[in-house]
């Protein structure tokens, strides 16, 4: 592995050279060609060092995506790494001299994976160190430390597969030490403080029961916060401050999740940091390495925004917002310099430079060259009443241009299902079906997470049941609206949205005229089942599993009920169908049952499995098949 990392031997041909990145000249129309959707991002990640002399940058050397630094003072780019047949997908810093990164291949389809592994190597390009090839034992970094040093903290899996410990890693040396040996049970997620001492850990038992612990030094012994069985509401640790106090989530007593300081005496949370109506606030944290404290909270709302602890951020953002407005600001500080990404629900993304003490902004450069802003879809982020009077959060995209009204309807359902499944940022599949003349809904449907405990334990038990229901819901709010025709409705969806596609066609036929399944469940007895799954011999189907979907034979009937495949011979609508041949979360089997009973029925299915690819298309030339495919079929049997 060693010989295949180039150091200093890429040219970066002016790709950080501030005043030669010009901008792309407006588009009077979206394209309609998937390529500029689709393709992966033409700068994947910038950060700053922490002196703020210095900014990393992921960017494309002969096609793939090498790490490189600019000084900032003499604008001089460096090439730093470049790993033959891979992408450097992510890096950071570890201090003002020393980065660590991981690597992945882009070109290859999810099926052809393999877990990323963990390197470091200088700002200049020297001493690079292979903390972990790979497949090894580190599953992911886990953060940086305040010392000034070259040691990062990572996790590793070397006495449980399953439960990971927390290591401190000499980047340098690539000596790991086990810093968890004491634990208090099968550990799912480490917090540690700012000095790289882990205080804080959740544990679970037979899945559904968590406990969260901490200790208020590295010597002392673990003390049980509290117990909680799975959904109920709980005090998770979430992060350390600078003078060692702990922040902790938590949900007792109300219904989104907020963010306290943990009231050590009590056992409890105590100071409210921030909390939000709609969703939960369990992550975001913004800690100033110069201050030594955090400063203030990142929170993704319909739309995103911060919530600010400190005057000095406080102004500084306030400044940010008004000399790009309408946007949203990740923002980063080094010494006295700002890294701005800024983005918006036309926008993928940019980054900027602010000098602070100068108070100058430069444009560094744009994640999607080919991406016009002005020709993007406007997303609204709306709610609407579900029939049991349930509030459901969703997102509409509406083609550009276009008057809305009466416009043919693409019903996105999301994965997981237990995830948020999108935000207010530009997103290349509501932004391509757009474009293409449709109205987009993306319902948050009960089951979705993020959006606090109710919303969440309402889908318990409610695949296929009022899961669907509160799609349908969706619909018709639109209709009633005015903004679509609710005759020419497709539903769409991956995973269990694919599951919700299929379900959807066969429970609730003379509703859609077509629908779009890739990677999507068929037969929930299949889950249990399948032992060729990555899910077959966990926990989450031992006992999670059974309380949110339902007991495999106490809830066969409803099983039955809520199974496509059991259900095909209801379909009447076209299908076009896409699975990864090396899918291990929802094998191609799925796919393949319902297609032939579909066909068998004499329903039209379009099929197409792309062999390399596993759960998700990775491969662009997959990705722009696809979605070629899915703008054909869409203009067959959505357009009047």
């Amino acid at each position: 592995m060693v010989n295949r990392i180039r150091i200093g031997a890429a040219r970066l041909g002016g790709a950080l050279a501030l005043a030669a990145v010009a901008t792309l000249a407006c588009a009077a129309d979206a394209p309609q060609s998937p390529e500029p959707y689709f393709a992966h991002s033409d700068f994947a990640g910038l950060a700053l060092s922490p002196s703020g002399k210095y900014v990393g940058a992921l960017v494309p050397v002969r096609g793939r995506l090498a790490l490189a630094v600019l000084e900032l003072d003499t604008r001089t780019p460096k090439p730093v790494a470049r790993v033959d047949g891979e992408d450097i997908r992510w890096f950071a810093w570890a201090n003002d001299d020393r980065l660590v990164f991981t690597t992945i291949d882009l070109q290859a389809g999810l099926g052809e994976q393999r877990v990323g592994g963990l390197y470091a190597v200088n700002r200049d390009g020297s001493d690079f160190r292979i903390i972990d090839g790979p497949g090894g034992r580190y599953t992911r970094f886990h953060s940086t430390l305040d010392d000034g040093s070259s040691d990062i903290l990572a996790t590793a899996n070397d006495r449980n597969a399953d439960f990971p410990d927390l290591v401190r890693v000499n980047t340098v040396t690539g000596r790991a030490n086990l810093i968890t040996f004491e634990r208090p049970g099968d550990s799912v997620a480490w917090v540690a403080d700012r000095a790289g001492v882990a205080r804080g850990v959740v544990t679970v038992e037979k899945g559904t029961i968590q406990r969260s612990w901490w200790r208020p030094a590295a010597d002392a012994k673990w003390q049980l916060i509290g117990e909680y069985r799975y959904g109920e509401p709980g005090i998770v640790p979430v992060a350390f401050d600078g003078d060692g106090s702990m922040i902790v989530a938590s949900n007792i007593g109300r219904d989104t999740a907020a963010l306290y300081r943990f009231d050590a005496a009590k056992n409890a949370p105590g100071e409210l940091l921030a909390a939000h109506p709609h969703v939960d606030l369990t992550s975001g944290l913004v800690y100033d390495r110069r201050a030594k404290r955090i400063v203030g909270l990142r929170y993704e709302g319909a739309r995103p925004g911060y919530a600010w602890f400190d005057d000095e951020w406080a102004r500084i953002a306030a400044s940010v917002d008004k000399a790009l407005p309408g946007r949203h600001h990740d923002l980063s500080r080094g010494g006295n310099r700002l890294l701005i990404r800024s983005s918006s629900d036309v926008d993928p993304g940019a980054w900027h430079l602010y000098d602070l003490d100068a108070r100058r902004l430069e444009f560094v450069a744009a994640e999607r060259k080919a991406i016009t802003p002005e020709a993007m879809p406007r997303r609204e982020p709306v709610r609407y009443p579900a029939r049991d009077g349930l509030e459901i959060p969703a997102y509409v995209t509406l083609p550009p241009g276009r008057e809305a009204k009466a416009l043919p309807l693409v019903l996105y359902v999301h994965g997981g299902p237990w995830v948020r499944g999108a935000t207010w940022h530009w997103r290349d599949e509501p932004a391509f079906l757009a474009a293409q003349g449709y109205a987009v809904l993306e319902p948050e449907f009960r089951g979705s997470t993020g959006f606090g405990r109710r919303l969440f334990q309402a889908g318990w038990k409610q695949w296929g049941r009022a899961m669907q229901d509160d799609l349908l819901d969706g619909i018709d709010w639109l209709a009633k609206r005015g903004t679509i025709d609710p005759s020419r409705v497709c539903i769409m969806g991956a995973s269990y949205g694919g599951y919700a596609v299929m379900m959807g066609l066969a429970r609730d036929p003379e509703r859609y005229r077509c629908g779009i399944n890739y990677l999507g469940v068929t037969d929930i007895m299949l889950m249990f089942d399948v032992t060729w799954s990555d899910m077959s011999d966990t926990d989450f189907l031992r006992y999670n599993a059974k309380e949110l979907i339902g007991d495999p034979e106490r809830d066969a009937a409803q099983f039955r009920a809520t199974s496509p495949l059991a259900n095909a011979a209801k379909v009447r609508a076209p299908v076009l169908m896409a699975y990864g041949g090396a899918d291990r979360r929802v094998p191609v089997v799925h796919g393949e049952r319902m297609r032939d009973a579909l066909m068998n029925n004499g329903v039209r299915v379009d099929w197409v499995v792309y062999g390399d690819e596993g759960h998700g298309f990775l491969r662009e030339a997959n990705r722009f098949d696809f979605y070629g495919r899915v703008a054909k079929f869409l203009g067959e049997h959505l357009k009047p």
